[in-house]
């Protein structure tokens, strides 16, 4: 009886340790993407040659970008989940981000892959595809 108490505590531990994780939850590598710069040109990513790492747990992200072998841009912070934004909230960035900054992301999840849009006034100004790394 004692090893059959143990095992299901042990399951419901497992369960509690995975209901803290969202489909967030682990390491992304940008695959490409896209942006409007300041002056309203669209942006390739592979134009820039960006690469980028970005790491999430249950409550924070946090990303490095290179363009190249330069530096580009870094930050971190917390995020909220809907149903289908994904939404920064900026703590520390290398970029100049207003104090309290919301970054709202339409999101959608394909087996390994995270495509992301973010929009301003009706204009997509950022679309991204990331994939989830293994453990």
């Amino acid at each position: 009886m004692k090893k059959v108490i143990n095992i299901i505590l042990a399951v419901i531990v497992s369960f509690a340790v995975n209901a803290n994780e969202n489909i967030f939850s682990g390491t992304w590598t940008l695959v490409s993407g896209e942006y409007i710069d300041h002056e309203g040109n669209l942006i390739n990513y592979e134009t820039l040659n960006l690469k980028s790492l970005k790491v999430i747990n249950e409550t924070h992200f946090s990303f490095v970008s290179m363009s190249g072998d330069k530096f580009w841009s870094s930050g971190a912070g917390t995020f909220t989940l809907t149903d289908n934004e994904y939404i920064e909230s900026p703590t520390y960035t290398s970029f100049n981000s207003p104090k309290g900054k919301k970054y709202v992301f339409k999101y959608r999840i394909e087996g390994d892959k995270w495509f992301s849009s973010r929009w301003e006034n009706d204009k997509r100004v950022e679309y991204e595809v990331w994939q989830k790394l293994s453990k």
